[in-house]
């Protein structure tokens, strides 16, 4: 992908009508809401978007991005990189009876005709929804003891008192 920056608000409807490309990268300090979802964005986003209009004459923006932030690992507490991938394709409506009729592998992006899109916004949200609903290390990975008290059930289980033998006293 391209080393540039990606534009701050871009007119996707005359880009689609246009048939473009958008290839770059979208730097950290636009990427405020991944930085608070993680435990800090590690480089800067890269995107690639398509504009155009689908068989059915909709306008689409599909694209792939991709970044890597810091996770905390829910078993040892400990940080580790995840690299973050994800593509989408979305159709551009301005009304929710527009969005209602898409088919099912269409996401809608609600933005009228003449207002400009954030595009950090767009890739940073596709990122976050990249993230892991558990964030985990890898397999193998995690550095916490998983098997607790292994010397004790080395000897012959300690039998406990069963609380009932008071009642054999009262026979």
């Amino acid at each position: 992908m391209s080393n540039f920056e990606l534009p701050a608000q871009i007119n996707p409807y005359a880009l689609a009508d246009k048939m473009s490309e958008l290839e770059g990268e979208v730097s950290l300090d636009r990427l405020s809401r991944l930085d608070e979802a993680t435990e800090g964005v590690i480089r800067t986003a890269q995107a690639s978007l398509s504009f155009g209009r689908d068989a059915s004459g909709r306008r689409v923006v599909s694209g792939q991005v991709d970044g890597a932030v810091n996770l905390l690992c829910q078993r040892c507490l400990k940080p580790f990189q995840y690299e973050l991938a994800g593509s989408f394709k979305m159709a551009l409506v301005y009304n929710d009876e527009m969005a209602r009729s898409l088919p099912t592998d269409l996401d809608s992006l609600l933005l009228l005709p003449d207002q400009p899109l954030d595009v950090a916004q767009i890739v940073e949200d596709e990122l976050l929804l990249c993230l892991p609903m558990h964030a985990v290390h890898p397999d193998g990975e995690c550095q916490i003891e998983t098997q607790f008290g292994a010397e004790e059930s080395e000897g012959e289980p300690e039998k406990a008192p069963n609380p009932f033998d008071v009642l054999k006293d009262l026979k």
